[in-house]
C-alpha cells in the first residue's frame, strides 16, 4: 500500500542543485537557507557547527561550517558521584550501594551518528561575498523518506494564524489539541507539542518581570480602563508579595444591591503557589452565586484575615454585610469580630454535621435512631426552648451528657443551630456551599500549575461567565411569562414582580397551602392571632400574628425573615382572608425583576431605562471610559491634542456653573502595610509556596496516612485495617500458621527439607 502524499508548505524547488565548491552567496542567511532547502529536498536537516573570526580587531565572522544534524557522537555528561544537581530535585532518585542518592539514568535517544556531510563557506574579501570552499555530501545514515519529512526539525513551522488561534483557545479555556485537528497540523509542520510550547513562550514573555510584578501591571491596566476597579497588594519587608485582593466595578455595584448576605471560604488552593483562594460570594435576585471580590493569601492567620476584611470593607464603601457564613476557623472568627462587630456571623452547619461521624461514630451512623433524632432536633424545632429541651433529652437517652465535644458544640449553639438564626436574613443559606460551588466552578479555568497572572486573568473570564448566566436569567424573567391559572391571584401577582427562580420558590410555598387549616385564636391591639395546623400531623402547628389593617405580621417559622419569601402558613391566612395581592412590605427589592439596575451592556452610551444614571459610581466609570477614548484619539497629533485641551477647558467651565466642586476620588489602592514604596519604584518579588491549613501534598516515604494526599480524619483512620503481626515471632508479613518458627507450618517443614538436602549433598561430596 502506497503512503499518502503530503504537501510541503515551504516551496522547496524539486530541482535544487547540490552546493559545489566555488559557489557564491550574498549573505550567510542566503547560504544557510540554500543548504537547508537542499536538505529538505534530500531528507536531512542541518545545524551550524562552528564559526571563525578573522585576526583583525573587527571581531567579524570570516567562515562558517554547516553540518548534518547527525554529525558528531553522543557524550554522556560527567557528574560528581553522590551529588544531585539543583535542577534535578524533581527527578526521581535512587540510592547506590553506599546509600548515597544519585540521579536515576533516563532512557534517552540521540540523532548523532558521526555523519560527515558538511558545507564550509568563507568570506571572499575581493568579491565581498561568501564562497563555498568545501562540500561533502556523504551521509552514513538513511535519509528521511518524503512521507516523513514533515517531522524533520527544519520543517517544523507554526503559521501566525495557528499561533493566534492557539492563544485564543487557551484564553477561552478550550482544548489546545483541537487546533491541530482544525489545521491538519501534521501535514503542514506542527503538532500539539508545538502548540503547548508556543503557549509556554508566550507565558515566559508575559512573566518577564516576575509573576507578582505581572499581576501588579495587569491590575494597573485594569484600573486605568475603569477607575472603579479596586486592588490591594500586601508585601513583606523584602518586597515579596504575600497577599493579593481585587474586585471589579460590577462586583462593587452588585454588593450595593445584594450585599446583605456573604459567604466566605478559603479551602480552595489550585494555583502554582498553593495560596488559598478566598472569594466573597453572595446571592443575586435569581438566587445565583455572584462575586464581591476575591483574594489570594499567603497564610490563614488572624492578621492576614484582618487585613483582608478591612481592605474588602474599604472597597465596598465601608458598608458591612448584614450576615456572613464561614467555617469554624478561629482566626477567621476573631478577625470578623474585630472588623464586622455588628454583622451576624454564622458557622457552616455542613462542616459541623460532618464531624458527627468522626466524633460519635458509635451512635451516629447510617439509619441509626440517634442520627434521625439529631436531624429532627436541629431542623424541625422552631422555638429556642424546644431545641434546648430536645437536645438535653437526646444527650440523656444516649449517655452523652459528659461528651466534651458535644458540650462545646452546645455552648456555641447560637452560631450554627437554625432556630437561633431564622430571625436574620440569610437568603435561605445554612452552609458555605455557594463558596465551595464557586470553587468547583473555577476548576474548569485553573489547575495546580496556574501562575498568579493566569489565575487573575482566568478569574476575570469566570466572572464574564457568571455575568452571562445572570443576563440569560434576566431575559427569561423579563421576556417570558409564568403559566398561572386565572383564579390564582397571589401567584399571578408573584409572577409579575419576582424573578423566575424566586417565583418557583414562592410557588412551592403556595402549593403547600392545601395541606394546612387555620384557626382564629384571639385579637389583641389590632393584631389577629391564628394557629395554622397541618391536616396530616396535628402536632405540627405554627402561630401567625397579622395586622388586619396593614397586613403586617409574623409567623413562628420565620421563613420570611430568613429567606425573604412568604411562608406557607402566612399564605394560608391570606387565602382565608381573601387577600389577592402580596403586601408591599412582604416583597424584598432584592428578589424583584430588574433588581440589578446597575447592569451595563450598551457601550455606546447610557441605557436610560435601567437606572444606571442614578448611580454616581457608574456615571464616573462611564465618563472615564469615554474620556480615555477621546484622549487616545488626540494623543498622536499635536493639533488634536490642542483641540482636546480647549474642549476640556470649555467643558470644565460649564460644569462648574451647574455643580459644586467635589475633591477627586482617590483611586490608587496599592495598600502595603508591611512595605511601602513609590508606585513607580514598586518591584514585587514572587510569593513563597504557601504552607496553610487544609489539604496537603503527597509526600513519599512518609506515614501511610499521608499517601492519599490529605490528612485523614479519625473516623477514616478507624476504618483502616491494621496489619496484623505474627503471634509467634511478632513480625509482619505472615501469621501463626505460616510462621517459619512454627514447627507445624509448611514453611518450617520446607526449610527442614532444604537443610536435610544440603547436608546430604555435602556428605556425598
Amino acid at each position: 500500500m502506497e503512503e499518502p502524499f503530503e504537501i510541503n508548505d515551504f516551496e522547496v524547488d524539486e530541482g535544487l542543485k547540490a552546493p559545489s565548491s566555488g559557489m557564491f552567496f550574498e549573505t550567510i542567511e542566503e547560504a544557510r537557507k540554500y543548504y537547508e532547502d537542499y536538505g529538505r529536498q534530500k531528507g536531512f536537516w542541518i545545524r551550524t557547527r562552528t564559526s571563525c573570526k578573522g585576526r583583525s580587531r573587527s571581531n567579524e565572522v570570516t567562515s562558517l561550517l554547516f553540518v548534518c544534524a547527525k554529525e558528531g557522537k553522543y557524550v554522556a555528561k560527567i557528574e560528581n558521584d553522590g551529588v544531585v544537581g539543583e535542577n534535578d530535585e524533581n527527578e526521581e532518585t535512587e540510592e547506590d550501594g553506599k546509600g548515597i542518592p544519585r540521579k536515576r539514568a533516563r532512557n534517552c535517544s540521540t540523532v548523532k551518528c558521526g555523519c560527515k556531510a558538511h558545507l564550509l563557506i568563507k568570506y571572499d574579501k575581493w568579491s565581498s561575498k561568501w564562497k563555498v570552499t568545501v562540500f561533502t555530501d556523504d551521509h552514513n545514515h538513511p535519509l528521511v523518506t518524503p512521507s516523513k519529512r514533515m517531522r524533520m526539525k527544519s520543517n517544523r513551522h507554526m503559521p501566525k494564524a495557528v499561533k493566534n488561534l492557539t492563544e485564543a483557545f487557551h484564553k477561552e479555556n478550550l482544548g489546545i489539541s483541537k487546533v491541530t485537528s482544525i489545521f491538519c497540523g501534521e501535514h503542514i509542520g506542527f503538532d500539539n507539542r508545538d502548540c503547548y510550547n508556543h503557549l509556554r513562550n508566550v507565558r515566559h514573555r508575559e512573566l518577564d518581570g516576575g509573576d507578582a510584578q505581572s499581576v501588579l501591571i495587569y491590575f494597573r491596566n485594569r484600573q486605568a480602563q475603569n477607575p472603579q476597579f479596586f486592588y490591594a497588594i500586601q508585601c513583606d519587608d523584602n518586597g515579596r508579595a504575600v497577599n493579593f485582593f481585587w474586585v471589579d466595578s460590577r462586583s462593587r455595584m452588585a454588593y450595593h444591591y445584594f450585599g446583605d448576605i456573604v459567604t466566605f471560604d478559603t479551602t480552595y488552593r489550585t494555583n502554582k503557589y498553593d495560596m488559598p483562594f478566598a472569594p466573597f460570594t453572595g446571592v443575586n435576585h435569581h438566587m445565583q452565586s455572584i462575586q464581591f471580590g476575591c483574594a489570594l493569601l499567603q497564610d490563614e492567620t488572624e492578621v492576614t484575615f484582618k487585613w483582608l476584611f478591612e481592605t474588602w470593607l474599604e472597597a465596598m464603601g465601608g458598608r458591612p454585610p448584614t450576615s456572613i457564613i464561614t467555617d469554624q476557623d478561629l482566626a477567621m472568627k476573631a478577625a470578623i469580630a474585630q472588623v464586622f462587630p455588628n454583622t451576624r456571623h454564622r458557622l457552616c452547619i455542613w462542616h459541623i454535621k460532618k464531624k458527627f461521624v468522626e466524633k460519635l461514630s458509635q451512635v451516629y451512623f447510617k439509619k441509626s435512631k440517634f442520627k434521625k433524632d439529631v436531624k429532627n432536633c436541629i431542623w424541625a424545632t422552631y422555638r429556642k426552648e424546644d431545641f434546648e429541651k430536645r437536645w438535653m433529652e437526646l444527650m440523656k437517652e444516649n449517655g452523652l451528657e459528659n461528651n466534651e465535644w458535644l458540650q462545646q458544640l452546645y455552648d456555641i449553639r447560637e452560631s450554627w443551630v437554625p432556630v437561633y438564626n431564622r430571625g436574620t436574613f440569610f437568603a435561605g443559606m445554612n452552609t458555605t456551599g455557594r463558596s465551595e460551588g464557586v470553587n468547583s466552578f473555577f476548576d474548569g479555568f485553573v489547575t495546580s500549575t496556574t501562575n498568579l497572572k493566569e489565575f487573575v486573568v482566568k478569574y476575570d473570564q469566570a466572572l464574564k461567565r457568571i455575568v452571562k448566566r445572570e443576563n440569560d436569567e434576566d431575559f427569561e424573567s423579563e421576556h417570558k411569562f409564568r403559566i398561572v391559572n386565572d383564579n390564582e391571584f397571589l401567584l399571578k401577582h408573584a409572577a409579575k414582580i419576582y424573578t423566575r427562580n424566586v417565583f418557583n420558590k414562592f410557588k412551592d410555598e403556595m402549593s403547600g397551602v392545601c395541606h394546612y387549616k387555620v384557626e382564629e385564636v384571639g385579637n389583641a391591639n389590632g393584631f389577629q392571632s391564628f394557629i395554622v395546623k397541618s391536616k396530616e400531623h396535628e402536632v405540627k402547628k405554627f402561630a401567625v400574628t397579622l395586622d388586619l389593617q396593614t397586613y403586617e405580621g409574623v409567623c413562628e417559622c420565620q421563613n420570611f425573615e430568613f429567606v425573604g419569601i412568604l411562608c406557607t402558613h402566612i399564605l394560608k391566612v391570606f387565602v382565608r382572608l381573601d387577600i389577592d395581592a402580596i403586601p408591599e412590605h412582604f416583597i424584598l427589592p432584592r428578589w424583584r425583576q430588574k433588581a440589578n439596575k446597575f447592569r451595563i451592556i450598551d457601550f455606546e452610551g447610557l441605557v436610560h431605562d435601567d437606572g444606571k444614571e442614578k448611580s454616581e459610581a457608574l456615571r464616573l466609570g462611564h465618563m472615564c471610559q469615554e474620556s480615555t477614548k477621546l484622549a487616545c484619539l488626540a494623543a498622536p497629533s499635536n493639533e488634536a491634542y490642542m483641540i482636546y485641551i480647549e474642549a476640556m477647558n470649555d467643558l470644565s467651565k460649564k460644569l462648574l456653573k451647574v455643580t459644586s466642586y467635589v475633591p477627586p476620588i482617590d483611586v490608587c489602592h496599592e495598600k502595603d502595610d508591611l512595605h511601602s514604596t513609590e508606585p513607580s519604584q514598586i518591584l514585587l518579588s514572587d510569593p513563597n509556596i504557601s504552607q496553610t491549613k487544609g489539604r496537603k501534598r503527597d509526600v513519599k516515604e512518609k506515614d501511610p496516612i499521608m499517601h492519599s494526599g490529605r490528612l485523614k480524619c479519625g473516623f477514616e483512620l478507624a476504618l483502616n485495617k491494621k496489619k496484623r503481626k505474627c503471634h509467634l515471632c511478632n513480625k509482619l508479613g505472615h501469621d501463626k500458621r505460616t510462621c517459619p518458627s512454627n514447627p507445624m507450618s509448611k514453611t518450617h517443614k520446607a526449610l527442614e527439607a532444604e537443610t536435610q538436602y544440603s547436608e546430604s549433598d555435602q556428605e556425598m561430596t
